[in-house]
Protein backbone atom coordinates (compact mmCIF):
# COMPACT_ATOMS: atom_id res chain seq x y z
CA UNK A 1 0.00 0.00 0.00
CA UNK A 2 2.82 1.95 0.07
CA UNK A 3 2.74 2.98 -3.49
CA UNK A 4 -1.00 4.14 -2.80
CA UNK A 5 0.21 6.66 -0.16
CA UNK A 6 3.07 7.90 -2.95
CA UNK A 7 0.59 8.40 -5.93
CA UNK A 8 2.01 11.56 -7.99
CA UNK A 9 -1.44 13.95 -6.88
CA UNK A 10 -2.20 12.95 -3.04
CA UNK A 11 -5.21 14.52 -1.28
CA UNK A 12 -4.30 15.24 1.89
CA UNK A 13 -5.40 17.65 4.08
CA UNK A 14 -6.14 18.64 7.22
CA UNK A 15 -8.58 21.26 6.83
CA UNK A 16 -10.40 21.60 10.94
CA UNK A 17 -8.78 24.46 11.54
CA UNK A 18 -9.44 27.39 8.99
CA UNK A 19 -7.18 30.52 8.97
CA UNK A 20 -8.92 34.18 8.86
CA UNK A 21 -7.48 37.25 7.15
CA UNK A 22 -4.92 37.97 4.12
CA UNK A 23 -2.39 35.31 5.41
CA UNK A 24 -4.43 32.20 4.59
CA UNK A 25 -1.62 30.11 2.57
CA UNK A 26 -5.15 29.51 0.05
CA UNK A 27 -8.67 30.09 -0.08
CA UNK A 28 -10.95 27.43 -1.80
CA UNK A 29 -14.58 28.64 -2.23
CA UNK A 30 -15.06 29.56 1.20
CA UNK A 31 -12.80 27.67 2.97
CA UNK A 32 -9.33 28.83 4.04
CA UNK A 33 -6.27 27.07 3.92
CA UNK A 34 -3.34 28.13 6.72
CA UNK A 35 0.33 28.59 6.44
CA UNK A 36 0.26 26.17 9.48
CA UNK A 37 -1.88 23.24 7.69
CA UNK A 38 0.91 23.82 5.04
CA UNK A 39 3.43 23.33 7.48
CA UNK A 40 2.22 20.21 8.96
CA UNK A 41 1.60 18.86 5.80
CA UNK A 42 4.70 19.70 4.43
CA UNK A 43 6.22 17.45 6.74
CA UNK A 44 4.24 14.74 6.37
CA UNK A 45 4.97 15.00 2.49
CA UNK A 46 8.61 15.27 2.99
CA UNK A 47 8.31 12.14 5.25
CA UNK A 48 6.82 10.31 2.17
CA UNK A 49 9.26 11.55 0.00
CA UNK A 50 12.07 10.41 2.15
CA UNK A 51 10.49 6.74 2.07
CA UNK A 52 11.12 6.27 -1.28
CA UNK A 53 14.38 8.08 -1.67
CA UNK A 54 12.88 11.78 -2.92
CA UNK A 55 12.47 14.93 -2.44
CA UNK A 56 9.41 16.41 -1.35
CA UNK A 57 7.67 17.73 -4.74
CA UNK A 58 10.74 17.11 -6.54
CA UNK A 59 14.25 18.17 -7.35
CA UNK A 60 14.33 22.27 -7.16
CA UNK A 61 14.36 24.14 -10.22
CA UNK A 62 18.15 26.51 -10.79
CA UNK A 63 17.58 29.14 -8.15
CA UNK A 64 14.59 27.92 -5.68
CA UNK A 65 14.85 26.25 -2.29
CA UNK A 66 13.45 22.58 -1.71
CA UNK A 67 11.24 24.51 1.04
CA UNK A 68 9.79 26.24 -1.88
CA UNK A 69 9.15 22.91 -4.03
CA UNK A 70 7.74 21.44 -1.35
CA UNK A 71 5.13 23.86 -0.10
CA UNK A 72 3.61 24.54 -3.84
CA UNK A 73 3.32 20.76 -3.86
CA UNK A 74 2.07 20.67 -0.57
CA UNK A 75 -0.55 23.47 -0.60
CA UNK A 76 -2.04 22.09 -3.97
CA UNK A 77 -2.78 18.44 -2.29
CA UNK A 78 -4.39 20.62 0.22
CA UNK A 79 -6.39 22.94 -1.94
CA UNK A 80 -7.51 19.45 -4.09
CA UNK A 81 -8.05 17.92 -0.31
CA UNK A 82 -10.49 20.73 0.20
CA UNK A 83 -13.03 19.99 -3.08
CA UNK A 84 -12.15 16.35 -1.86
CA UNK A 85 -13.70 16.76 1.64
CA UNK A 86 -16.60 18.74 0.26
CA UNK A 87 -17.84 16.15 -1.92
CA UNK A 88 -17.41 13.68 0.63
CA UNK A 89 -19.44 15.50 3.04
CA UNK A 90 -22.38 15.58 0.90
CA UNK A 91 -22.11 12.09 -0.26
CA UNK A 92 -21.94 10.91 2.95
CA UNK A 93 -18.41 9.38 1.85
CA UNK A 94 -15.87 8.35 4.80
CA UNK A 95 -13.12 5.60 5.42
CA UNK A 96 -13.64 2.42 7.76
CA UNK A 97 -10.22 2.98 10.77
CA UNK A 98 -9.73 -0.62 9.40
CA UNK A 99 -8.77 0.66 5.95
CA UNK A 100 -6.37 3.27 7.84
CA UNK A 101 -4.96 -0.02 9.89
CA UNK A 102 -4.19 -1.85 7.41
CA UNK A 103 -2.21 0.41 4.65
CA UNK A 104 -0.15 1.80 8.05
CA UNK A 105 0.37 -1.94 8.72
CA UNK A 106 1.70 -2.69 5.23
CA UNK A 107 3.99 -0.06 6.05
CA UNK A 108 4.89 -1.40 8.86
CA UNK A 109 5.56 -4.74 7.67
CA UNK A 110 7.52 -3.09 4.70
CA UNK A 111 10.03 -1.04 6.61
CA UNK A 112 9.87 -2.23 9.78
CA UNK A 113 7.34 -0.46 12.44
CA UNK A 114 10.86 0.86 14.29
CA UNK A 115 12.13 2.40 11.25
CA UNK A 116 8.70 4.23 10.33
CA UNK A 117 8.60 5.55 13.77
CA UNK A 118 12.26 6.98 13.40
CA UNK A 119 11.44 8.29 10.03
CA UNK A 120 8.64 10.28 12.40
CA UNK A 121 10.71 11.56 14.90
CA UNK A 122 12.74 13.10 12.66
CA UNK A 123 10.54 15.48 12.07
CA UNK A 124 8.31 15.73 14.82
CA UNK A 125 5.36 13.86 13.89
CA UNK A 126 3.82 10.77 15.39
CA UNK A 127 0.90 8.24 14.10
CA UNK A 128 -1.40 10.44 14.62
CA UNK A 129 -0.34 12.31 12.03
CA UNK A 130 0.11 9.10 9.79
CA UNK A 131 -3.05 7.69 10.31
CA UNK A 132 -4.13 11.37 9.33
CA UNK A 133 -3.08 11.15 6.07
CA UNK A 134 -3.41 7.80 5.01
CA UNK A 135 -7.16 8.40 6.14
CA UNK A 136 -7.06 10.95 3.61
CA UNK A 137 -5.19 9.29 1.05
CA UNK A 138 -7.68 6.63 1.10
CA UNK A 139 -10.92 8.87 0.83
CA UNK A 140 -9.08 10.52 -2.19
CA UNK A 141 -9.25 7.28 -3.87
CA UNK A 142 -12.69 6.72 -2.82
CA UNK A 143 -13.99 9.99 -4.03
CA UNK A 144 -12.44 9.60 -7.32
CA UNK A 145 -14.08 6.19 -7.61
CA UNK A 146 -17.22 7.60 -6.83
CA UNK A 147 -16.95 10.34 -9.40
CA UNK A 148 -16.12 8.34 -11.75
CA UNK A 149 -19.08 6.03 -11.45
CA UNK A 150 -21.46 9.06 -11.11
CA UNK A 151 -20.48 10.22 -14.66
CA UNK A 152 -20.26 6.57 -16.73
CA UNK A 153 -23.51 5.13 -17.15
CA UNK A 154 -24.17 1.60 -17.93
CA UNK A 155 -24.37 2.20 -21.89
CA UNK A 156 -21.42 4.36 -21.57
CA UNK A 157 -19.37 1.69 -20.05
CA UNK A 158 -21.09 -1.05 -22.58
CA UNK A 159 -19.47 1.01 -25.38
CA UNK A 160 -16.13 1.28 -24.09
CA UNK A 161 -15.88 -2.52 -22.95
CA UNK A 162 -16.90 -3.29 -26.46
CA UNK A 163 -14.62 -1.01 -28.23
CA UNK A 164 -11.45 -2.75 -25.99
CA UNK A 165 -12.91 -6.14 -25.74
CA UNK A 166 -9.23 -7.59 -26.21
CA UNK A 167 -8.31 -6.37 -22.84
CA UNK A 168 -11.00 -8.35 -21.45
CA UNK A 169 -10.50 -11.88 -23.88
CA UNK A 170 -7.77 -14.30 -22.78
CA UNK A 171 -6.90 -16.89 -25.40
CA UNK A 172 -5.08 -19.85 -25.37
CA UNK A 173 -3.53 -20.45 -28.81
CA UNK A 174 -0.33 -21.66 -31.14
CA UNK A 175 1.49 -20.46 -33.84
CA UNK A 176 3.97 -20.78 -36.33
CA UNK A 177 5.58 -18.00 -37.42
CA UNK A 178 7.60 -18.23 -40.83
CA UNK A 179 8.98 -15.35 -42.84
CA UNK A 180 6.98 -15.04 -46.30
CA UNK A 181 3.58 -15.50 -47.08
CA UNK A 182 4.90 -17.83 -49.37
CA UNK A 183 6.02 -19.79 -46.72
CA UNK A 184 2.96 -19.19 -44.43
CA UNK A 185 0.23 -20.63 -47.19
CA UNK A 186 2.53 -23.51 -47.20
CA UNK A 187 2.30 -24.05 -43.36
CA UNK A 188 -1.74 -23.16 -43.40
CA UNK A 189 -1.96 -25.99 -46.27
CA UNK A 190 -0.04 -28.49 -43.98
CA UNK A 191 -1.89 -27.94 -40.72
CA UNK A 192 -5.49 -27.83 -42.49
CA UNK A 193 -5.01 -31.03 -44.89
CA UNK A 194 -7.49 -33.89 -45.09
CA UNK A 195 -6.02 -35.76 -41.84
CA UNK A 196 -4.36 -33.03 -40.08
CA UNK A 197 -4.41 -32.98 -36.23
CA UNK A 198 -3.42 -30.96 -33.52
CA UNK A 199 -0.12 -32.84 -33.61
CA UNK A 200 0.53 -32.08 -36.99
CA UNK A 201 0.54 -28.42 -36.37
CA UNK A 202 2.55 -28.73 -33.14
CA UNK A 203 5.15 -31.05 -34.93
CA UNK A 204 5.30 -28.40 -37.76
CA UNK A 205 5.85 -25.52 -34.90
CA UNK A 206 8.96 -27.30 -34.17
CA UNK A 207 10.51 -27.57 -37.48
CA UNK A 208 9.75 -24.30 -38.94
CA UNK A 209 8.54 -22.07 -36.81
CA UNK A 210 11.27 -18.63 -36.83
CA UNK A 211 9.40 -18.13 -32.94
CA UNK A 212 12.03 -20.78 -31.32
CA UNK A 213 10.90 -20.22 -27.55
CA UNK A 214 7.45 -21.27 -28.97
CA UNK A 215 8.65 -23.39 -31.64
CA UNK A 216 10.24 -25.86 -29.09
CA UNK A 217 7.24 -26.63 -27.38
CA UNK A 218 4.91 -27.10 -30.44
CA UNK A 219 3.91 -23.30 -31.32
CA UNK A 220 2.32 -22.97 -27.80
CA UNK A 221 2.09 -19.40 -26.82
CA UNK A 222 -0.19 -20.47 -23.16
CA UNK A 223 -2.37 -18.21 -21.88
CA UNK A 224 -2.59 -14.42 -22.21
CA UNK A 225 -4.66 -11.43 -22.47
CA UNK A 226 -5.37 -10.59 -26.23
CA UNK A 227 -4.25 -6.87 -25.96
CA UNK A 228 -0.90 -8.02 -25.18
CA UNK A 229 -0.49 -9.21 -28.53
CA UNK A 230 0.32 -6.78 -31.43
CA UNK A 231 -3.29 -6.00 -32.33
CA UNK A 232 -3.17 -7.82 -36.38
CA UNK A 233 -2.32 -11.26 -34.22
CA UNK A 234 -4.82 -10.55 -31.15
CA UNK A 235 -7.72 -9.73 -33.82
CA UNK A 236 -7.11 -12.75 -35.56
CA UNK A 237 -7.07 -14.81 -32.88
CA UNK A 238 -10.36 -13.70 -31.43
CA UNK A 239 -11.97 -14.32 -34.36
CA UNK A 240 -11.26 -18.18 -34.47
CA UNK A 241 -13.51 -20.27 -32.81
CA UNK A 242 -11.60 -22.94 -30.45
CA UNK A 243 -9.82 -25.54 -32.48
CA UNK A 244 -9.36 -22.96 -35.81
CA UNK A 245 -6.69 -22.78 -37.92
CA UNK A 246 -6.45 -19.21 -39.63
CA UNK A 247 -5.10 -18.10 -42.59
CA UNK A 248 -1.76 -16.71 -42.66
CA UNK A 249 -1.80 -13.31 -40.50
CA UNK A 250 0.76 -10.75 -41.11
CA UNK A 251 2.40 -8.31 -38.38
CA UNK A 252 5.60 -6.59 -38.01
CA UNK A 253 7.55 -10.02 -36.64
CA UNK A 254 6.40 -11.90 -40.13
CA UNK A 255 3.49 -14.51 -40.78
CA UNK A 256 1.67 -16.32 -38.63
CA UNK A 257 -0.52 -19.31 -38.73
CA UNK A 258 -2.31 -19.14 -35.47
CA UNK A 259 -4.50 -22.25 -33.87
CA UNK A 260 -7.14 -21.41 -31.27
CA UNK A 261 -7.14 -23.63 -28.41
CA UNK A 262 -9.71 -21.60 -26.34
CA UNK A 263 -10.98 -18.23 -25.16
CA UNK A 264 -12.49 -16.90 -22.06
CA UNK A 265 -14.07 -13.21 -22.06
CA UNK A 266 -14.66 -11.44 -19.07
CA UNK A 267 -18.64 -10.78 -18.78
CA UNK A 268 -19.34 -6.80 -19.08
CA UNK A 269 -20.75 -7.50 -15.65
CA UNK A 270 -17.41 -8.46 -13.68
CA UNK A 271 -15.21 -5.97 -16.06
CA UNK A 272 -17.27 -2.58 -14.99
CA UNK A 273 -14.83 -2.28 -11.78
CA UNK A 274 -12.02 -2.49 -13.96
CA UNK A 275 -13.73 -0.21 -16.51
CA UNK A 276 -14.92 2.60 -13.83
CA UNK A 277 -10.53 2.12 -12.66
CA UNK A 278 -9.06 2.81 -16.18
CA UNK A 279 -11.42 5.85 -16.89
CA UNK A 280 -11.60 7.94 -13.32
CA UNK A 281 -8.15 9.37 -13.86
CA UNK A 282 -9.79 11.25 -17.18
CA UNK A 283 -13.41 11.78 -14.99
CA UNK A 284 -11.91 13.44 -11.83
CA UNK A 285 -9.57 15.40 -13.06
CA UNK A 286 -12.82 16.83 -15.63
CA UNK A 287 -14.57 17.00 -12.24
CA UNK A 288 -11.59 18.84 -10.05
CA UNK A 289 -11.35 21.52 -13.00
CA UNK A 290 -15.19 22.08 -13.01
CA UNK A 291 -15.35 22.43 -9.19
CA UNK A 292 -12.10 24.49 -9.01
CA UNK A 293 -13.95 27.66 -11.59
CA UNK A 294 -17.14 26.96 -10.12
CA UNK A 295 -15.54 27.19 -6.41
CA UNK A 296 -12.54 29.69 -6.93
CA UNK A 297 -9.21 29.60 -5.60
CA UNK A 298 -7.09 32.29 -4.56
CA UNK A 299 -3.22 31.18 -3.62
CA UNK A 300 -1.80 33.55 -1.67
CA UNK A 301 1.48 35.25 -4.37
CA UNK A 302 4.49 34.04 -1.53
CA UNK A 303 3.81 31.00 -2.53
CA UNK A 304 2.93 30.81 -6.62
CA UNK A 305 -0.34 30.88 -8.19
CA UNK A 306 -2.60 28.05 -9.01
CA UNK A 307 -2.89 26.53 -12.49
CA UNK A 308 -6.60 25.03 -13.51
CA UNK A 309 -5.21 23.06 -15.90
CA UNK A 310 -2.56 21.24 -13.51
CA UNK A 311 -4.39 21.66 -10.87
CA UNK A 312 -1.16 22.66 -8.97
CA UNK A 313 0.39 25.65 -7.37
CA UNK A 314 2.87 27.06 -9.56
CA UNK A 315 5.89 29.36 -9.11
CA UNK A 316 5.95 33.07 -10.28
CA UNK A 317 8.74 35.02 -10.86
CA UNK A 318 9.56 37.81 -8.33
CA UNK A 319 12.32 39.83 -6.91
CA UNK A 320 11.70 38.63 -3.93
CA UNK A 321 13.05 35.57 -2.29
CA UNK A 322 10.78 34.71 -0.34
CA UNK A 323 7.55 35.05 -3.11
CA UNK A 324 7.25 30.89 -3.61
CA UNK A 325 9.12 29.66 -0.03
CA UNK A 326 6.75 28.71 2.82
CA UNK A 327 6.63 27.30 6.16
CA UNK A 328 8.98 24.24 5.84
CA UNK A 329 11.81 25.19 7.26
CA UNK A 330 10.88 27.96 9.89
CA UNK A 331 8.17 28.58 12.44
CA UNK A 332 5.01 30.24 10.56
CA UNK A 333 5.19 33.38 10.03
CA UNK A 334 8.65 34.41 11.32
CA UNK A 335 9.26 36.40 7.93
CA UNK A 336 12.46 34.35 7.46
CA UNK A 337 13.55 33.90 3.81
CA UNK A 338 11.67 30.57 2.43
CA UNK A 339 9.18 31.63 5.69
CA UNK A 340 5.97 32.82 4.72
CA UNK A 341 5.29 36.65 7.00
CA UNK A 342 1.78 37.52 8.12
Amino acid sequence: MLRLIAMPVLAASLLAACSTGPSAAATVGETDISDEQVAQEAKLFTFLAALNQQECGGPPPDGETQEAVCNRFTLSNLIQGSLIDGYATDNDISVEASQVDEIIANLDQQLTAESVDEELGKLDLTRVDLKMLANEVLLFQAVQGAVAAEELDDAQLKKIYDDEILRFTTIDALHILVDTEAEAQDVYDQVTAPGATRKTFEDLAKQVSTDTGSGANGGSLGQAVASTYVPEFAEAAVALEPGQISEPVKSEFGYHVILLVNEQVTPFDEAKTQLVQGEQGTLFNAWMRDQVETQGVDVNPKYGTFDPETLTVVAVNSTDPSATGGPADGAPGDGGEGTPAP
